[in-house]
């Protein structure tokens, strides 16, 4: 299978995101958030547990707009589009 990267709430609020991926075939998932300079404003690495990931990141920190999502997972990448409405 493919695996799949499920993020919400989007837009976000300031509160917590949760991030659900399927099919992870690695030991750690590495999750980094871009604003749109290309500055990185938040980086994670999360523990894989039985080739899932169900977590949650607290964007209470992340100013308002635009954001893309990196997740690295082994050899996929998956990007995704964040928005930060506060």
């Amino acid at each position: 299978g493919s695996g799949s990267v499920t993020m919400y709430p989007n837009p976000n609020h300031g509160d917590q995101l949760f991030i659900n991926i399927t099919e992870v075939h690695a030991d750690v998932v590495t999750v980094d958030i871009y604003d749109l300079t290309g500055k990185r404003v938040s980086a994670r690495t999360i523990q894989i547990q039985d080739g899932f990931v169900n977590s949650a990141m607290d964007a209470h920190s992340i100013a308002n707009g635009l954001y893309m999502v990196h997740i690295t997972a082994g050899e996929k990448t998956f990007t995704e589009r964040l928005v930060i409405q506060k």
